[in-house]
Parts: structure tokens; sequence; C-alpha cells
């Protein structure tokens, strides 16, 4: 009599098993959860956490957890222990059910919480210290967690666990940070202190290290920052631009795509555009589309950082004009056909800049701009209808567009953007109908005029023949 599959993987959870081998699944959760509530002696709370640990970072086990009521306050208590394994172990397992978005990490991680954690960089076990800064490399991304640090002010301690000498710690500590920075409002309170230092310390490290993840995680970083426009000039006037274009033009795409994610967020700070034209931003980001979306996993990306890299550039009249004639309409056209959702948002967003130089909405219109903006106007989704919709108010602002416009079944569109539960959607829409009456009032205006003009001609052609005929 054999065996069923289920019935083998069950058995193997009784074997010793290797070391870092899970040893209980989700299946487990219930007599995991059982385990941890009546935990009360370090033996029995070291053998419960070992067990959470094997299930910690699926989001199941960090539903499970919150919907207990019971086992959070456990681990926050844990992580106090004198203890250091089930002090590590707790920590650890608070770091793994943050991951996902499931309420856990706002339980776990309350200002509180956050600073005792925070102030473990100090701590002589540098294991312990290791698995502080294990927990924000998780948890530093939730938008929650991340406001409550920055107000407790734990990004400081934070800081201090990326400059650690453990390269483990720093490893760490770094990816929390950079998930920190992960915000505008964030990026600009991490900008507050000595933002020469943060400067110094990313391109110290982007240029000295063998380490392609500290690499990467430090560019990402940079990446981030670089929506804080103090940030922005400080690297201007540091001389740091030439660093981020030499890795944006790499052939790594770990390199090359946060350095040019850097790229398009410092083309947000309009006093910093025309300097990184002239390191040929546009054409970087006109070569990055090009890529496909289809590309390997590692690339799929450069198409996003690309058509945000072009609408942030084409921030006036005459940087629109330009973007114009370096191929970035093309690009643009191209991408807004993308069957990535994301790509063709971030697509039309560059489209609705570029559209409000009249030329170029005239040539996007011409390369088939107007199907993929109606078609993604109508496809449901919140985010990609109120960008379709943006742009097709901008470029429905010439008479030849507008008649491309309705041909192409726009008015069909329209009537499904005004029945949008979308008020932003209802608005555009509104302003799309607004620019079409008045064409439409325009267009008849014009006609109206050369009739009179017609009607002048005709009747003066005829006075004149009459007075001729008088003779």
């Amino acid at each position: 009599m054999g065996c069923s599959a289920s019935q083998l993987e069950q058995a193997k959870k009784y074997l010793p098993g290797r070391k870092g081998e899970a040893r209980h699944d989700i299946d487990d959760m219930p007599d995991i959860l059982q385990k941890l509530t009546a935990a009360k002696q370090n033996a029995a709370a070291k053998v419960a956490l070992k067990m959470l640990l094997d299930v910690a970072e699926t989001e199941m086990a960090s539903s499970a957890v919150v919907r207990s009521g019971k086992v959070v306050p456990k681990l926050v208590a844990w992580v106090s222990s004198k203890d250091p394994e089930v002090k590590a172990n707790a920590l650890d397992c608070c770091a793994l059910l943050s991951m996902h978005d499931t309420g856990c990490a706002e339980e776990i991680g309350t200002p509180e919480f956050l600073t005792q954690v925070g102030n473990m960089y100090k701590a002589k076990d540098k294991k312990l210290a290791e698995a502080a800064a294990r927990f924000f490399s998780k948890a530093g991304g939730n938008k929650t967690v991340r406001q409550r640090i920055l107000d407790c002010g734990v990004h400081k301690q934070l800081w201090m666990m990326v400059k650690s000498k453990k390269e483990s710690v720093m490893k760490l500590g770094l990816i929390g940070y950079s998930k920190l920075a992960d915000d505008p409002a964030a990026a600009e309170k991490l900008c507050e202190d000595d933002v020469e230092e943060l400067v110094k310390f990313f391109f110290i490290r982007i240029a000295k290290t063998d380490d392609t993840d500290v690499e990467k995680w430090c560019l990402i970083a940079v990446a981030r920052l670089s929506l804080a426009t103090e940030f922005g000039n400080k690297l201007a006037a540091m001389d740091k631009f030439g660093v981020l274009f030499v890795k944006a033009n790499d052939t790594i795409a770990g390199r090359k795509l946060p350095a040019a994610l850097a790229i398009a967020n410092l083309a947000t700070n309009k006093m910093l555009r025309v300097r990184l034209i002239k390191y040929r931003a546009l054409q970087l980001f006109v070569e990055m589309s090009k890529v496909s979306s289809n590309a390997r996993r590692d690339m799929q990306d450069f198409q996003r950082v690309a058509a945000l890299g072009i609408r942030n550039l084409a921030g006036s009249f005459d940087l629109r004009a330009l973007a114009g004639k370096m191929g970035a309409l093309e690009a643009v056209v191209k991408m807004l056909r993308s069957k990535d959702l994301d790509v063709a948002r971030f697509a039309a967003k560059a489209a609705s800049e570029l559209s409000l130089h009249e030329e170029n909405g005239r040539k996007m219109v011409l390369a088939g701009a107007l199907k993929p903006l109606i078609d993604m106007a109508k496809s449901g989704d919140a985010y990609c209808e109120t960008e379709a919709v943006a742009a097709l108010a901008n470029l429905a602002m010439g008479d030849d567009n507008q008649k491309q416009f309705m041909k192409e079944g726009g008015m069909a569109a329209i009537e499904v953007m005004t029945l949008s539960k979308n008020p932003r959607v209802q608005h555009n829409a509104k302003r799309l109908i607004s620019r079409l009456r008045l064409a439409k009032m325009r267009t008849a205006a014009r006609f109206a005029a050369q009739m009179a003009a017609s009607q002048k001609e005709l009747q003066r052609k005829r006075e004149a023949m009459g007075y001729m005929g008088g003779d």
C-alpha cells in the first residue's frame, strides 16, 4: 500500500532535517498558535518561536497571528526577554510577520516597540543588533510603521545601523533605510539633518564596494532620497550626476535601473532639468523605452522608469519641444500600447505632459496615441482611467485631434467616463466634453463667418454687375 504525496510531506516534518530546513508549514498554524499562546517558560517559548519561524514569512501566517489577538502581545513581551535566544527569535518572528499588508506590522510596530528595537544597535550582542536591523529591513516599507519611525526619531538609530562596522548589520540597515525613504515626505524628513553626510556615505560605497547588493541598495536609497529637493541640490553641488549617468548607462540591470530612477526623480526638481538633459537624460530614457516589458525579470521596469523620466523632464514649453525632437513622442506612444498596466499608466502621464505642446499632441495622435488611451480610459482600472482621461483632455486641444478622437470612438469612451465612480475621471471627462463643445462652437462660428463672407462677396458682385448694366 503506497503513501500519498501529502502523507509523505507530513512524515518528513518528523524526520531530522538539514540545518535551516523548514519543518513546519502553514497547515500547522493552529498548533503553532496554541503553543505560542500557552507558552509561559523560556523552554516552551523557544519551541513555539522556532515553529513560528518556519512559517512566519507567509501572508497566511501573518493574518492568522494578527487575528488571534493574543500572539502579538506575547511576541512583543519576548523581545524584552533576558534570554538572548528568546529575544532574537521573537524579534525575527516580528520582522517576518511585518512583511505583509495584513495589519500585523501596525500591531507590532508601536512607537514604544520601535524605540526599543532602534536602541538595540548599541547592544554588545552583535546577533541582537543584526536582528534589530533585520526587523527594519522587513517592516520599514509599511506606511504606518514608516511614519511612526520618523515621528519617534528612530530613523536616527537606523542610520547608526547603516554605518555599522559589522557588514551584516550595515546591509540590513541599508535595506531598511532605503525602504524608509520610499515616500517623498519621508525623503524630505531624512534630509533634514546632515544631507552632505548622506551623499558622501552612499557615493563612497557606490564607488568602492565589491558587493553588488550593497551597491544596488545604495543606488536605491539615492534614487528615493532624490525626491527630496535638498538632496537633489546637494548632489548637483557635489557634482555627483556624472557617477549616476555612468551607472545608468551600464549593461547590468541592478545598476542601471536604480541609477536611472534616481535621474528620473531628480527631474522633479525644475532647477535641475536642463543640467540633466545636458548629460543626455532624454536619450537615456528613450533608449530604455525600447526594452520590452516582456524582457527578463530584472529589466521589466525599464519602460516604467523611462516613461517617468520623460514625463518629469518635460516640465516646460521648451523642454517639451526638445523632447519631441529627441524621439520621446514615439517612445511614449509605443509604451502606451504595453500590456503592462503600470507601463501604460506612466506613459499616459508622459503623454499628458508632452501634449501641452500642441505640435507634440498632433504628432502623437498621428502616431496612434488615441486608441490605447481610449481603451485605457474604459479599462475599469481607477489609476489608468485617471491618467488616460487627463491625457485625452490635453490631446483634445486641437481641431484635427478632436476629429480623430471622434473617429476612434471617443464619444462612447466619454459616456463610460461620465459614469465612473472616480471623481477625477468624472472631472476630466467633463473637461473633455467642454473642449469638444467649444470646438464645435468654433467650427460653427468659422463656418458662419465663411458663409457671411461668401454672401457679402456675392452681393458685391451683384451690385457691380447691376452698376455696369445701368451704364
